[in-house]
């Protein structure tokens, strides 16, 4: 992790403490996201489930490919998609 690495740097002695803030700040966003997208998309409770089970398996295989691949193959998808949605914009007024 970059910010880490610059943290050691700086203050040798606390590397490790902010490298377990770090990691405990991303884990609880992507739980905090998790669930919003179950109250959101979910019904009811069997469905509230699948739909968990269907998260953490697409997590598992998306965390295989790795962060900086993931950007660089979703970063050109959603800048068409939002030139598309300015198109889209402009083309109401």
């Amino acid at each position: 992790m970059p910010a880490v690495y610059a943290i050691e740097k700086i203050w040798p002695n606390i590397k490790n403490i902010y490298g377990i803030t770090i990691l405990i700040s991303i884990f609880t966003t992507a739980i905090s996201l998790g669930i919003s997208l179950l109250k959101n998309t979910s019904k009811n409770n069997k469905n509230y489930n699948t739909i968990a089970i269907l998260i953490c398996i697409t997590s598992i295989i998306f965390s295989k490919i790795g962060f900086s691949n993931l950007v660089n193959l979703l970063y050109p998808i959603l800048g068409g998609l939002g030139l598309l949605q300015i198109i889209q914009i402009i083309k109401r007024k």
